[in-house]
């Protein structure tokens, strides 16, 4: 073993070992900011001590192959789309680090070049890929754990799938890495007695928790990689020398077969009955596991990428800006589906989501990466070493690259996997160091070398704590942001507590839903100061006046800081749109929300929110014609959506045409079938335009769906009376009697009939 980067080493196979585990109990911070902590101080820690290391040894020696400029270059490239998109902070660091944005490139870069150059030796190799199987099979206890019992756990696991790596997809993704390590560790290693046990433990228990959670996805990952150890020990462990430790290959077989099986089977997903449906979701639902996975198609995904592309733009739209892309591109027929206000933060999957957001170039930068890392792979496999330890390094590290990698390609990997994409695929480099060619810079070789590497060095030290500092500025924002979220959960805590914990957010890390958070948290103490019932009048005026400014002020800052921001406009907008209508009547407040509303419908033009919004508007100041044609607009735009067809009602209401009023109710009864609040409101219209038997169906139906409705059976007792139907009236009156007996109404309505 060599001694070379002996400290980096160390905190790189610390790095892998925590990322996949690591969390903050009781909820003080989410998950994935507590990665993305991790990550970012493992990643500028070991950035920090590998410089040190390197001007400590003098030299530096490289792979030298096209694949390390590529990853070069790839957060070169993310730095430029980034400073050519709106807003630059967005695509720069994000909220925190977020998945795609340029700091995220940048810190994975980092981790992938570090690990390629510390990872010397194959010791190192298979110490690292023991420290991720390690951490990996701790994740798989605590999912057994969680899908069998479901309880809480340290105050921040509550949902049955919920878990140390992310989301389900993220931990079904990597059941199916362990599973597929784990099938080729026992193939390949010769193992102590007990811990081959434990490794076929690992194996059944991952691979059955693959097939509960029920991702299709990730069968198709696991099903590649079966058929590659299927190929790999019928076929190239053949050559293994019982020097080098073989073992009989036609047991070796095995796993791969299972794996490879299974795969196929939750692939076609074969119905099991008409009632129970089919095979996934009676494995899922047979442990309580709901599992949706919800993105768009890589069609759609493609169609976005076009759009975008369309405008002439090689660096896409920026990186982290596919919501925004997404808004102002998806197809019409989205719309019609329940997701329509549904605002995605990635397309079908990472790589694809990456030609929208990086452009041409960054799409030749990403091909030409997997082209390269393939190619090497290819070369690698063809020349195999023969000592068993080298071996299982380079293959073990190739079959798990390819398997995280496809999983980039077909669907959005959380943090820890797509970090964990660039670690194996810098230990899949160093495992294949014997093949690809290493240039060794000496610093002290001569004057320009060394003056140019003390500057490189001293660059990379400078960014590398400034992008320490800015890291944990950020992660320090969302924890006070949290604190504001789960303050306003809780009764009886004050606005002022909530508006402490945003400010502190604000002052580390600004950031426009921060600002629109805050917006929103003084709209609600202007309406809290407006309906007081203590102070007096100008008391109550100035504290109003004052909170209502504030509003304003602050989504004028959310606006400014992403002026993209679909949701920041329309806060600004319903700020200024609560004062138009009487008593208020601010002069200009009606420009600024029409103003706002439309800038919202430049960001999310299919959207029919922002049309029921200016209808809405327009209602209030009086037009009723404007507005009706605004809820048509949204109609059109969604022929079920039920808000507008709520609002077109009123509106036919309060012009006094009844039968335009009927129409909208009876589509939205439609639309809301089993809604007993719409066919009352039905009757009532019906009632209204002396159309007695629409009103008495109307009001039956309401009753039929909540039984106990008491405003829909005394007037539909009223309706009675008026048609001549005094027995069935009179049924009604007394049974709300009964109910109701100081009710002085009813009691008159029963003299009354009774006579």
């Amino acid at each position: 073993m060599t001694h070379t980067y002996l400290k980096t080493f160390r905190i790189i196979l610390a790095l892998i070992f925590l990322l996949p585990i690591f969390f903050i109990p009781g909820g003080l911070l989410s998950l994935a900011a507590a990665k993305s902590i991790v990550l970012m101080l493992g990643v500028v820690i070991a950035s920090i001590v590998f410089i040190w290391e390197t001007w400590k040894a003098g030299k530096i020696d490289l792979p030298w192959h096209p694949t390390v400029l590529v990853v070069v270059l790839l957060p070169v490239i993310y730095f430029l789309s980034a400073l050519l998109s709106t807003p630059v902070s967005l695509s720069l660091f994000g909220y925190n680090f977020e998945v795609g944005t340029f700091g995220f490139i940048l810190l994975v870069s980092a981790l992938l070049l570090i690990v390629s150059i510390v990872m010397t030796d194959e010791y190192r190799v298979l110490k690292s890929i023991m420290a991720l199987f390690i951490s990996l099979s701790i994740v798989v206890l605590l999912a057994v754990i969680k899908v069998t019992s479901g309880y809480p756990v340290w105050g921040i696991f509550f949902t049955k799938t919920s878990n140390l790596i992310g989301n389900w997809t993220d931990l079904a993704a990597i059941m199916g890495l362990l599973s597929v390590l784990s099938a080729l560790a026992i193939g390949m290693l010769p193992m102590a007695k007990s811990l081959r046990i434990v490794s076929y433990v690992v194996f059944t228990l991952s691979l059955v928790l693959t097939a509960i959670l029920n991702f299709s996805s990730v069968f198709v990952f696991t099903l590649i990689a079966s058929v590659l150890l299927f190929i790999y020990f019928s076929k190239m462990d053949m050559a293994l020398s019982d020097h080098a430790g073989g073992v009989k290959s036609k047991r070796n077989l095995i796993l791969p077969i299972i794996l490879g099986v299974v795969s196929l089977v939750m692939i076609i997903n074969p119905s099991i009955s008409a009632s129970r449906g089919r095979l996934g979701d009676v494995l899922s639902g047979s442990f309580g596991v709901n599992n949706t996975d919800i993105r768009p198609s890589f069609s759609a995904t493609l169609s976005i990428s076009k759009a975008v592309l369309s405008r002439g733009t090689v660096f896409g739209s920026g990186p982290n800006t596919f919501s925004r892309d997404w808004l102002v591109h998806k197809p019409a027929e989205v719309n019609a589906t329940p997701f329509w206000g549904s605002s995605f933060t990635f397309g079908s999957g990472f790589i694809p989501t990456q030609i929208a957001s990086t452009g041409l170039v960054g799409t030749l930068l990403w091909f030409s990466l997997l082209v390269f890392i393939l190619w090497i792979g290819i070369k690698a496999m063809a020349n195999l070493p023969e000592l068993r330890g080298p071996r299982f390094a380079l293959v073990a590290t190739f079959i798990g690259m390819l398997y995280l990698w496809t999983a980039g390609f077909m669907y959005a990997p959380s943090i820890v996997v797509l970090a964990l994409t660039f670690v194996v695929t810098g230990l899949f480099i160093s495992s294949a160091r014997g093949l690809l060619p290493t240039r060794s810079i000496v610093f002290t070789r001569d004057s320009a070398t060394g003056l140019a590497s003390s500057f490189l060095l001293f660059a990379a030290l400078i960014g590398s704590v400034a992008l320490g500092y800015v890291g944990v500025k950020k992660t320090v924002s969302v924890f006070y942001f949290q604190k504001a979220s789960t303050l306003a959960a809780q009764e009886d805590i004050s606005l002022v507590a909530v508006e402490q914990a945003i400010n502190k957010a604000i002052v580390f890390a600004p950031a426009d839903v921060y600002y629109t958070a805050l917006s929103r948290l003084y709209f609600a103490g202007a309406q809290q100061a407006a309906s007081a019932t203590t102070g007096t009048d100008e008391e109550k005026q100035q504290a109003f006046q004052t909170a209502i400014s504030s509003s304003i002020s602050t989504a004028r800052a959310a606006v400014s800081l992403n002026p993209s921001g679909y949701e920041n406009w329309l806060t600004l907008g319903s700020v200024y749109a609560a004062l138009v209508p009487k008593p208020l009547e601010v002069v200009g407040a009606y420009e600024n929300a029409q103003f706002a509303y439309s800038q919202a419908a430049n960001t999310n033009p299919s959207s029919p929110e922002t049309p029921l919004l200016m209808a809405q508007l327009e209602m209030n100041k009086g037009d009723l014609a404007v507005a009706r044609n605004y809820a048509r607009q949204a109609i059109l735009l969604k022929e079920d959506y039920a808000d507008a067809y709520v609002l077109l009602a009123r509106i036919e209401v309060q012009d006094k045409n009844l039968p335009g009023a009927i129409a909208s109710t009876e589509v939205l009864s439609t639309l809301n079938p089993d809604n007993p609040g719409i066919h009352f409101e039905l009757g009532l219209l019906k009632s209204s335009n002396q159309d007695l038997e629409g009103a008495v169906l109307s009001f039956s139906k309401a009753l039929e769906l909540l039984p106990g409705y008491a405003n829909a059976k005394y007037y539909l007792g009223l309706t009675l009376e008026q048609l001549g139907r005094k027995d069935e009236a009179l049924v009604h009156f007394e049974e709300l009697l009964a109910t109701n007996p100081d009710n002085a109404e009813i009691k008159e309505a029963i003299e009354r009939l009774s006579k």
